[in-house]
């Protein structure tokens, strides 16, 4: 079994919150308050069934809207909240575990019926692609992770994101949270029964051999933006940093001045075109 668990936790993916119309969970909302308690409850569940088994540690990387959303007192006592250091690489802290859970993660920008469904950014993000294909949050981190060595073994979310974290993580066990019917409608589920299966799928998950997917390289990253004037920022930046990138080449338009095309190396690459 694995000994020290890392649960990365987002808000839109979970029980009980669809959001409001044109807009995200801004901290301080109404259903940001009750997203922060549902996570907190979830993860209470998972850490239950993990302590129960035998885990050294149950650790908390909080990283929606950057993070201080989930009140500790709500949390299982034996569960540590991670302070990130700034300036650091995304998930920088990603070694020191033996894998990764993911709960409240939610579908990709663009995805019909996903509730909340955004990628990184729902006012300025218009989609990533690796390799040409859409990727969404979790495989990023997925990606970060396996970097370290460490696999991804749970997810936790809606049912059309657990779908795509099955696309992206093969292997990986998936709890629906709640079934998604449109951005802001979905079908909740009775969070008695939620939390047994939490309880359930996260023993499973950790007893599970799945392999940490690593990212082969070079890659190929596209970001596209919203508006024209963040991809030129965006562009200026990554040149800045010696990343090879240019706007996408388009046969109509010559280059799609949305979208910037990078070649990633190495992971530190990757997380700077994130």
């Amino acid at each position: 079994m694995k000994k020290r668990i890392l649960i990365a936790c987002d808000l839109e993916g979970v029980n009980n919150v669809v959001g409001e119309p044109y807009s995200g969970l801004t901290k301080g909302c109404e259903q940001w308050m009750v997203a922060k308690h549902q996570a907190a409850l979830e993860i209470n569940a998972a850490a239950e069934a993990l302590f129960g088994l035998g885990a050294d540690c149950v650790d908390l990387w909080d990283n929606h809207g950057g993070g201080n959303n989930i009140d500790v007192a709500d949390l299982d006592p034996r569960v540590k909240v991670l302070f990130c250091e700034p300036g650091k690489n995304r998930m920088y802290f990603a070694g020191e575990y033996d894998c990764v859970c993911y709960f409240g993660y939610h579908a990709m920008e663009g995805t019909l019926g996903g509730v909340l469904a955004h990628t990184m950014s729902s006012k300025t993000i218009q989609h990533y692609k690796l390799n040409g294909r859409h990727i969404g949050e979790v495989d990023m981190d997925a990606y970060i992770a396996a970097s370290y060595g460490v696999p991804s073994c749970l997810f936790v979310g809606g049912d059309i994101a657990c779908a795509q974290a099955e696309m992206a993580i093969p292997g990986i066990v998936t709890v629906v949270t709640k079934h998604e019917i449109s951005r802001n409608e979905a079908v909740f589920r009775d969070n008695g029964e939620l939390f047994a299966d939490i309880k359930a799928k996260v023993s499973e998950a950790v007893e599970k051999d799945i392999p940490a997917y690593l990212l082969t390289y070079p890659a190929v990253m596209e970001k596209s933006y919203k508006r024209v004037e963040d991809a030129a920022k965006y562009l200026s930046k990554l040149l800045a940093e010696g990343i090879e990138a240019d706007y996408l080449i388009d046969e109509i338009l010559g280059k799609d001045a949305h979208t910037v095309q990078s070649t990633v190396y190495r992971i530190e690459d990757f997380i700077r075109c994130i």
